[in-house]
């Protein structure tokens, strides 16, 4: 998968399946509230890119996209073949 595609994965889905809960009464048609773990988070959904892009409300400087949220929350490294084989074996 390359880099645009894994880009283009749900990340509203992708949340969900990590325990995340949207918050419906924050939630518009421009985004998505999500409360995942600590964490507050905008989702919203580019259409001119086919894109998710997420910005933490808990914080000013964590942002972007789905290999952002990986690097930043998951593997906590900023090395994207370390994002791609975290994707090829957890994300069908």
């Amino acid at each position: 998968m390359d880099l645009e595609q894994i880009k283009q994965l749900n990340m509203v889905s992708y949340l969900i399946n990590l325990g995340g809960v949207i918050n419906k009464k924050k939630s518009s048609k421009y985004g998505w509230y999500i409360k995942w773990e600590n964490n507050r988070l905008w989702i919203r959904y580019d259409y001119k890119t086919n894109k998710y892009f997420y910005t933490n409300l808990n914080t000013t400087n964590d942002n972007g996209t789905i290999i952002d949220f990986i690097q930043n929350h998951i593997i906590k490294e900023r090395n994207i073949g370390k994002v791609r084989r975290y994707i090829q074996d957890n994300i069908h």
